[in-house]
């Protein structure tokens, strides 16, 4: 498996967004990076289906 780290900026609406995320059950575990790519993956597969 190929990793490559990026670096990205985020608003901080979305960055707070994030943070309230982590603070749930579902998410309290997982680490920021693991919280942006399981958002990264719904959202891209949202956008696939959409097409």
């Amino acid at each position: 498996m190929n990793v490559k780290r990026m670096s990205i900026t985020l608003p901080e609406e979305l960055e707070r967004k994030i943070v309230e995320l982590r603070k749930t059950e579902k998410f309290c575990r997982a680490s920021y990076a693991e919280i942006i790519r399981m958002l990264l993956v719904a959202g891209l597969d949202a956008v696939r289906t959409e097409n």
